[in-house]
């Protein structure tokens, strides 16, 4: 006697022998991404542009989203504070200072919150772009990836940062240092940290300081340590805004006398010091092949 179950198997060999598909459930699946934005709207990739227009949800910094009106405007709008990414990496219980683990506590809830909410949203088929200034790769929230799962489908849309808009806006290329072929992209230093400034600048290298909350005074004290007074400086405010970018040149020596550093525009400013603002692609070797004599 033939099972019932036997039947059935070979009817659906039959279906499928006779090029008949068997429908299988599909998996409802959205993606996550980063978008880098540029450092002013015009600036802004064909790329980022689609993938805005094709988002359901858009994440945003809180105060940011002014900027993109037209861009998010009919979209599901979410933001994250500011100081998200404080005590990232840090577990609240090995701070001594109750205050200083309360507030730890709450912006490690705040991101398991968030980070819970872009998962449960992918995984109903959403599009979520998270938009960021300048690239989101230069001190940006790739966080956000750090903590999504690993097989969440996500991709990061670079965009135009502050080091290529300030490079572009003296028109000078930062590798070209006359003796060095290297630049160092830092920030301000906070206790703790292993990278101080004052050990890359002994490197002799161009370096770009990206100024959020920098001390001029004591930035100046240490560059004079290792740099000569006249090495070349500029700030560049505004990077790659064609109505409000502006260049403003000193050197090692004189910046803190010249420059009114209290009242440059916070975080909308970027510090670049080297040899390169005036030296341009000529280097100390000329490119001698090897065995070539250069005179001293």
């Amino acid at each position: 006697m033939i099972q019932p179950s036997t039947i059935a198997l070979c009817c659906l060999s039959s279906l499928v022998l006779s090029g008949m598909a068997v429908a299988q459930p599909t998996r409802v699946t959205g993606k996550f991404y980063i978008v880098g934005m540029g450092t002013a709207p015009d600036l802004i990739t064909v790329r980022a542009q689609r993938v805005i227009a094709g988002a359901d949800i858009v994440l945003t910094e809180e105060g940011t989203e002014g900027g993109w009106a037209d861009l998010i405007r009919g979209k599901e709008l979410w933001s994250w504070p500011h100081a998200l990414r404080r005590y990232y990496g840090v577990d609240p219980k090995t701070l001594k200072e109750p205050a200083q683990r309360a507030q730890a506590e709450a912006m490690a809830g705040a991101r398991r919150q968030l980070i819970d909410k872009i998962r449960m949203a992918v995984a109903r088929g959403k599009t979520v772009a998270c938009l960021q200034s300048g690239d989101p790769m230069m001190y940006g929230m790739t966080l956000f990836l750090e903590m999504l799962p690993a097989d969440l489908p996500s991709e990061i849309v670079p965009g135009v940062g502050a080091f290529q808009a300030a490079s572009a806006a003296v028109k000078m290329s930062p590798p070209y240092g006359y003796d060095t072929n290297a630049v160092i992209l830092t920030m301000a230093d906070w206790p703790g940290r292993a990278d101080t400034n004052e050990k890359l600048m002994a490197t002799g290298s161009t370096m770009v300081f990206y100024t959020m909350h920098l001390n001029y005074p004591d930035l100046f004290a240490q560059l004079k340590r290792h740099y000569p007074a006249d090495t070349p400086v500029a700030v560049v405010n505004d990077a790659g805004d064609p109505k409000q970018e502006k260049v403003i040149r000193s050197t090692v020596g004189r910046f803190l006398q010249e420059v009114d550093y209290q009242n440059l525009p916070e975080e909308r400013h970027t510090l670049l010091v080297g040899k390169f603002l005036t030296v341009g692609q000529k280097r100390k070797d000329s490119l001698v092949p090897a065995g070539g004599a250069v005179a001293r």
